[in-house]
C-alpha cells in the first residue's frame, strides 16, 4: 500500500492558463510570463514539492540516463532554448509523472518500474511533459481583471512564502481561485502533450510504438481514469479517481496517438528537410516543406515560425540589402544571407507578419515570431511598432543576441531619423551588449565604430 502523501494542488494550480472567477464584460487578457517568471514559479513549485518529499522521508534525485533521454528529446521540441531539468521521485507513492513551468519535469521511480520497459517508454513519457513546458501549457494565464493579474504576480516574485509554512495560506487562496479552472486545461492539452511528445520521441530516434504501449499497459494497471499528472502525492484509490469528463481516458488518448502515428512519421522526416533549405536559404523549397507539415500537423508552431521565414526569405531576394537576423527554432540564424535583391515583394512581407501573428495569437511569448515580427516590421519602416515588439521581447526572454541586434538596428534607424541621442546611446550599449554573446559578429562591430567614432589623436 503506497502511503498517503498529499500535496497542494498549487503545483498545477499557480500555472494554470485559466484564471477567472466572476464573468467579465471586458474580453480575457493574456499574462504571458517570461522565461525568467516561468523558472521562477516552476522553482517556487519545485521547492514546496522537495519539502513535502522530505518530511516523509522521499527525495527528488538526479539520474544520468533519464536526463540523459530528457535532453535528447528537449533538442526536438518547440522550446529548445528551455533549461529542462528532470528529476526522479524517490519513495512510496503512487505512479505519477509531471511538468512545472520553466521545464522541471518529475516522474516517480514507481511510474519507472510500473510503466517502462525500455529507454523508448521512458521517452514517450518524458516527451509528453516536455510538450506540456514547450507548448506553454502552465506558463500563460487567461486573466478576467486587473486585480488578480496584480494578484498572480504578487505571488510569483513572492519567495519568502516558501520558506514557512504559515505563510503558505496564500497557495490555499490561489487554490480556491484557480481549483474550477484547472480541468478546463486537461482535456484539450493532454491529447495535445501526447502527440508532441511522440514526435519529440520520433525525431530524437526513439520508436513511436511506445507511447501505445505505455498508455496500455496504465490502463490496464490502473484503468480507464488513470492520469500521469494528478493534484497530489498519495495513494490512488477509487475515492480519488477524478471525474471523466475532467480528463481525456487512456483509450481515448490510445486512439489519438494511433491516428496521429502516420502523420508524425511524415513530420519528422520533412522537418530536418525543411531546415536543410533554410540554411541554403532556398525559399522556394522551405516553403513547400513547411506547407506539407502544415497540412499534417497544423498545431506546429515550429512549423508556423518555419512558413514565415520562408516569406521573409522572399522578400530579403526582393528588396534592398540590410542585416536584421531572423530567428528560427534550433538556433538557426539569418546572418549575412547575401540574395539577388530586386523590386521589393511586400506581398510577400506581409505573408510573413500574418504567420508571425498567427503563432503569437497561439503563443504571445513565441520569441521567434516575436523577434521576426519585429524585423518584419522594421522593413516596412513602422520604426515605433517594431521597437515595441522588440522591447517586449528582450523582456519576455532576457538577453537574446539576436535580438539585442535587431532593436539597435531599429534605434539606429530612428536616430537617424531624429537625432536623439538617446537612440544613439541605447543603440551602443545594445550591440556592446550583443557582441559579448556573439563577438565575432564583424557587422555589428561595424555598427558600434559607426556610432563610437574614434578621435583623432
Amino acid at each position: 500500500m503506497k502511503k498517503p502523501l498529499i500535496i497542494v494542488s498549487i503545483v498545477l494550480c499557480i500555472v494554470s492558463p485559466f484564471i477567472g472567477v466572476k464573468a467579465a464584460e471586458k474580453p480575457a487578457q493574456l499574462l504571458v510570463l517570461s522565461d525568467i517568471e516561468e523558472r521562477i514559479a516552476g522553482k517556487m513549485a519545485l521547492y514546496r514539492i522537495e519539502h513535502l518529499l522530505a518530511k516523509h522521508g522521499d527525495a527528488l534525485t538526479r539520474v544520468p540516463d533519464i536526463t540523459a533521454i530528457g535532453r535528447k528529446l528537449a533538442h526536438y521540441s518547440d522550446r529548445v532554448h528551455l533549461r529542462y531539468s528532470f528529476y526522479v521521485i524517490q519513495g512510496d507513492i503512487e505512479p505519477q509523472a509531471f511538468s512545472l513551468p520553466g521545464g522541471y519535469v518529475l516522474i516517480s521511480q514507481s511510474m519507472l518500474d510500473a510503466a517502462c520497459r525500455t529507454d523508448d517508454d521512458i521517452a514517450f513519457i518524458l516527451g509528453h511533459e516536455i510538450a506540456h513546458s514547450a507548448l506553454r501549457h502552465y506558463a500563460d494565464y487567461r486573466l478576467r481583471d486587473h486585480q488578480q493579474v496584480a494578484y498572480v504576480k504578487q505571488l510569483i516574485h513572492q519567495y519568502s512564502f516558501l520558506q514557512d509554512d504559515k505563510q503558505f495560506k496564500h497557495s490555499e487562496e490561489l487554490q480556491e481561485i484557480l481549483s474550477p479552472y484547472v480541468a478546463r486545461i486537461r482535456q484539450i492539452k493532454e491529447v495535445e502533450a501526447d502527440q508532441f511528445g511522440a514526435l519529440y520521441a520520433l525525431r530524437a530516434g526513439y520508436h513511436y510504438s511506445a507511447g501505445i504501449h505505455v498508455l496500455e499497459r496504465l490502463r490496464e494497471l490502473f484503468g480507464e481514469e488513470f492520469q500521469l499528472e494528478r493534484d497530489d502525492l498519495g495513494p490512488l484509490d477509487a475515492a480519488q479517481v477524478p471525474e471523466p469528463a475532467s480528463h481525456p481516458t487512456l483509450s481515448e488518448r490510445i486512439e489519438q496517438l494511433q491516428l496521429f502515428r502516420l502523420k508524425a512519421i511524415e513530420v519528422s522526416k520533412l522537418f530536418p528537410s525543411g531546415r536543410e533549405a533554410l540554411d541554403r536559404g532556398n525559399y522556394q523549397e522551405a516553403s513547400l516543406i513547411f506547407d506539407s507539415i502544415l497540412s499534417l500537423f497544423p498545431q506546429s508552431r515550429t512549423a508556423r515560425i518555419g512558413m514565415g521565414v520562408t516569406y521573409h526569405l522572399q522578400y530579403w531576394e526582393s528588396s534592398s540589402a540590410d542585416d536584421f537576423l531572423l530567428a528560427y527554432p534550433g538556433a538557426l540564424e539569418f546572418e549575412n544571407l547575401q540574395l539577388l535583391r530586386g523590386t521589393p515583394d511586400f506581398q510577400s512581407l506581409q505573408e510573413a507578419i500574418e504567420e508571425y501573428r498567427y503563432v503569437l495569437s497561439l503563443e504571445p511569448g513565441n520569441k521567434y515570431a516575436v523577434n521576426n515580427l519585429g524585423v518584419a516590421l522594421a522593413e516596412f519602416k513602422q520604426f515605433d511598432e517594431a521597437e515595441q515588439i522588440l522591447r517586449e521581447a528582450l523582456r519576455l526572454d532576457g538577453a537574446q543576441d539576436f535580438i539585442l541586434f535587431n532593436l539597435a538596428l531599429v534605434l539606429r534607424q530612428k536616430y537617424q531619423k531624429t537625432q536623439q541621442i538617446a537612440f544613439k546611446n541605447e543603440m551602443v550599449a545594445l550591440l556592446t551588449q550583443y557582441l559579448k554573446l556573439a563577438p565575432s559578429d564583424e557587422i555589428a562591430r561595424e555598427y558600434l565604430k559607426e556610432c563610437t567614432p574614434q578621435e583623432s589623436p
